[in-house]
């Protein structure tokens, strides 16, 4: 599953540390192959979104491969623990400074490793669906064109788990008035005193604009029921789906504009109008990647990402 990443040792540790000199990541890079969604080593937490694909596909056709490493937690690195271990005894062989004020460490491993590699039970692919989907489709249409790896870097979850928090919608050129209206014609609407803090509660929403905040809940089973009959069944209570097929095109519909969001980690802005989910919970995203039915796209933000300065060296 993994084998020579960067030409000068077959695997690296990389661990990750906050300002504080806590650590926060660890675990092992590689090369993942691309046969690792057919054989069921990798489970995909969500469904891609083919213009995104487009976009991944166009610059690894560019780059001639993928310089930045998928992200994969495993809930138990086996062997790979003492690889880690052992390679983290002595000194790294880079650093580099995180945005948050930490640092972030890359160790070589020893190339004994590549004789007898670890096996490791199926690991969840946090990040980079895209660009794994692109390398898949190009290597499939262009087989000498694009290599049959990815790099990617396998993180212990069970010791240090991923941060796990929603993907919010941005709603342009939606009128905020108008859509509180909207709201309540399909939702318990209330509204939220200023300065509230704005993270939802389970099975609620929080939308936002004008410098006010109001929450949304309760929401009609008959407008759920109408609006997600056609998504997978085990989407039904997952935040991302009501508000890419319920919330949004409820609130678009009334004003006759097309939903056109624009996603993003951080909350939307004081002068944008728009939805705040709250996270799935990791039961949802484990059961909905081992069932093959995914989850919504752009449902969370798990992290952290690699930091790369200056790019990964191939």
């Amino acid at each position: 599953m993994l084998a020579q990443p960067l030409g000068r040792a077959s695997y690296y540790v990389l661990e990750r540390r906050d300002a504080a000199g806590d650590i926060q990541q660890r675990g092992v890079i590689g090369a993942l192959s691309l046969d690792g969604v057919e054989t069921g080593h990798v489970l995909r937490r969500q469904q891609v979104g083919e213009s995104d694909v487009r976009v991944q596909a166009r610059l690894l056709r560019q780059r001639g491969g993928v310089i930045e490493p998928l992200l994969l937690a495993a809930p138990d690195l086996t062997t790979f623990q003492r690889c880690i271990d052992e390679t983290t005894r002595g000194p790294a062989d880079q650093e580099l400074a995180t945005p948050e004020g930490g640092v972030q460490r890359l160790w070589a491993c020893a190339a004994s490793w590549t004789a007898d590699p670890p096996a490791l039970a199926p690991v969840l692919l946090a990040d980079g669906h895209h660009r794994l989907e692109a390398a898949r489709r190009l290597h499939r249409a262009h087989p000498g064109a694009v290599a049959d790896r990815l790099l990617a870097l396998v993180v212990d979850h069970r010791r240090y788990p991923l941060t796990l928090s929603a993907t919010h919608r941005v709603l342009p050129g939606l009128d905020i008035d108008r859509a509180v209206r909207a709201a309540a014609r399909i939702a318990r609407v209330h509204a939220h005193p200023p300065g509230a803090q704005r993270v939802p509660r389970p099975g609620t929403f929080l939308l936002t604009g004008g410098g006010q905040t109001w929450g949304l809940s309760e929401i009609s089973p008959a407008a759920m029921a109408g609006r997600l009959r056609s998504v997978p069944a085990e989407w039904v209570e997952l935040p991302a789906a009501i508000s890419d097929h319920v919330l949004i095109p409820a609130l678009c519909e009334d004003q006759g504009i097309e939903p056109a969001p624009r996603y993003t980690s951080s909350v939307p802005g004081p002068g944008e109008v728009g939805l705040i989910l709250p996270p799935p919970t990791w039961d949802q995203i484990w059961a909905g990647a081992a069932s093959g039915a995914g989850m919504p796209a752009k449902s969370t933000s798990l992290g952290p990402v690699p930091v790369a300065e200056g790019g990964w060296q191939r």
